[in-house]
């Protein structure tokens, strides 16, 4: 009975062993695993915080053809456009000139007025009235040929000699802020994505109005607030050129105001211009201001006299392209 006991006992012992060697080898097993897999998350975490801290290098003139007046350029230009409308936000493709170069480029304006629905039968009453089917292909050819609207910045440092400006470059101008362009041609400019801008005789429409299309593809700039009227012996005839200084300039600056700061350009009511308008431009604060000349902006004009081209009712598409080439 003795030697079976101590042989029962034995096997107990050695079952006893092995039991705790399969506990020890399980904690390990498990001790193991969570070690590693915790170091995995720190180096997780680690290698995200090294990708939000990784410096950008300056750019190499050695490495790229992008020079220190280019970047400059990029930098002022999106200054320019923080906090407005992002649909009228696009990237710069002007071309910053070095000491020395000039550009042999010279950019349309275009100058329209008034629109008619000529598919719903509507006539012409003059020839400042542009129909909405030539509007529609004039348009769609500016947008197939991927033409650049430059902003009114790009448009005084173009005039002053500091950019060039892509070939395909022009600028769309609609006089007066009549009905139309809001009811007519905005639809359209909407539809083809192509940036235009409407002169506004600011005492003629209430601001709670403009305030409606102030993020629209439309940009409202200044036909003055109350000087698109007869009163003066000079050009044709309108009182601007006529009035004191100090009273144009009060009169401009109320219209910048009503338009929420918009000083990018000025329309000379009738086109009327003079040494005191110019003046009275500058001193409200416009990048530039235009006449109703016909002829095509070119770098060395005063930026305070600027020419357009009339858009007219009988004009074809042929002569569009002429215009804009």
């Amino acid at each position: 009975m003795k030697s079976k006991f101590k042989v029962k006992n034995y096997h107990r012992f050695i079952f006893f062993i092995i039991f705790l060697i399969l506990i020890v080898l399980g904690s390990a097993t498990l001790f193991f695993y969570y070690l590693n897999n915790n170091n995995n998350k720190n180096d997780n975490n680690n290698a995200n915080a090294n990708s939000d801290s990784i410096e950008i290098s300056p750019i190499n003139d050695a490495d790229s053809s992008i020079n220190e007046n280019e970047l400059q350029y990029v930098k002022n230009n999106e200054n320019e456009t923080n906090g407005k409308n992002k649909k009228n936000q696009r990237k710069s493709k002007a071309i910053p000139l070095a000491a020395g170069e000039k550009s042999t480029n010279s950019l349309p304006v275009l100058m329209y007025h008034f629109f008619y629905n000529d598919i719903e039968g509507e006539t012409a009453p003059n020839s400042n009235y542009m129909p909405v089917s030539s509007f529609e292909e004039q348009l769609k050819y500016l947008s197939e040929n991927d033409y650049y609207y430059p902003t009114w910045e790009e448009v005084a440092d173009f005039v002053d000699g500091k950019i060039d400006l892509p070939d395909k470059s022009v600028v769309l101008t609609m006089d007066d802020g009549d009905e139309s362009v809001f009811e007519l041609a905005l639809p359209l400019l909407e539809k083809y994505n192509v940036i235009a801008t409407a002169f506004i005789i600011t005492s003629d429409i209430d601001e709670n109005e403009l305030a409606k299309y102030s993020n629209s593809i439309l940009d409202l700039q200044s036909h003055t607030d109350n000087m698109h009227r007869t009163g003066g012996n000079y050009g044709h005839g309108g009182i601007f050129p006529a009035l004191p200084i100090e009273e144009s300039t009060a009169d401009l600056k109320t219209s910048i105001k009503k338009l929420s700061g918009n000083s990018g350009a000025l329309a000379y009511p009738f086109g009327d211009c003079n040494e005191n308008t110019k003046k009275a431009a500058e001193n409200a604060g416009f990048k530039v201001a235009f006449t109703t000349v016909n002829d095509k902006v070119k770098p060395g004009m005063d930026k305070y006299e600027l020419p357009r081209l009339r858009m007219f009712t009988d004009i074809k598409l042929a002569g569009f392209k002429y215009y804009v080439q």
